[in-house]
C-alpha cells in the first residue's frame, strides 16, 4: 500500500541545504541584492565592481552555509547554539543539595 504523506516528517531540502541552512542561504541571497542596490545607488560604485563584490560575498556566504550543513547536519546549527549557552562548569559551594538528595532516597528493604 502506498503512503499518502510520504515525506511529512522530513526537513525542507534544496540542493543539499537542509532546514535552517536553507533559510540562512535565502537570507544571504536577499542581503546580497540589498548590498548591490546600496553599492550602486548610494555609493555610485561602478556596476562591474559592485557586481563582482556582490557575487563574491554571496558565493562565499552560500559556500559557508553548505560547509556548515555538511559538518553539522539538519539541526546542528540549533545544537551548536544550545551548547554555547550551556555553562562550562557548575560550581556548588555547599553540600546542602547532596544532603537533601540523601534524605529523599528510599530505604532498602
Amino acid at each position: 500500500m502506498l503512503e499518502v504523506n510520504k515525506g511529512i516528517g522530513n526537513p525542507v531540502e534544496f540542493r543539499g541545504l537542509k532546514g535552517t541552512y536553507l533559510y540562512l542561504s535565502a537570507g544571504i541571497a536577499i542581503s546580497s541584492l540589498v548590498l548591490a542596490v546600496i553599492l550602486n545607488g548610494v555609493f555610485g560604485l561602478n556596476v562591474y565592481l559592485a557586481t563582482a563584490i556582490v557575487i563574491a560575498s554571496a558565493g562565499g556566504g552560500i559556500w559557508y552555509c553548505m560547509r556548515l550543513s555538511a559538518k553539522h547536519g539538519v539541526s546542528g546549527l540549533l545544537k551548536l547554539e544550545a551548547t554555547r549557552s550551556q555553562p562550562k562548569a557548575i560550581i556548588i559551594s555547599s553540600a546542602k543539595p547532596f544532603a537533601k538528595l540523601r534524605e529523599t532516597k528510599r530505604p532498602r528493604s
